[in-house]
């Protein structure tokens, strides 16, 4: 069953995904994954690990019969159709939204806290 499966190539179609779509250039499918760390949810990274299992298990040749062939198949295409949905450019915007959201909240937060003061002292 293994034998019809390029499991390395499915990987590899995986680290592209991960370099695109994450910024992750650098390592192999399994370090790709875990540097995402919290970017990709609890389920991707249980997915990943079946393929990784995989991935370990095609070197061997005695243990390359235990690879279940439809579950690596369904898991990659699981990971595929989650990483094919995020958007970097969403992603950036975001992260630029929310650094400027902190950024209005702690000026105006400053501006309240001056205010007081001057109305403390009685300046204003």
């Amino acid at each position: 069953m293994g034998a019809s499966l390029d499991i390395g190539a499915l990987a590899q179609e995986l680290e592209t995904l991960l370099g695109d779509k994450l910024g992750l250039r650098k390592g192999a499918f399994p370090a790709r994954v875990k540097r995402a760390g919290r970017r990709l949810p609890r389920w991707v990274h249980r997915e990943a690990a079946v393929i990784n299992e995989a991935l370990m298990f095609e070197t061997h040749a005695k243990l390359r019969r235990r690879i279940d062939g439809a579950r690596v198949k369904a898991a990659h295409d699981r990971v595929r159709q989650h990483l094919k949905g995020i958007d970097p450019a969403d992603r950036r915007l975001g992260l630029i939204l929310g650094m400027l959201g902190t950024l209005a909240f702690n000026l105006l937060l400053f501006a309240a806290l001056a205010v007081g003061f001057l109305r403390w002292q009685g300046l204003i």
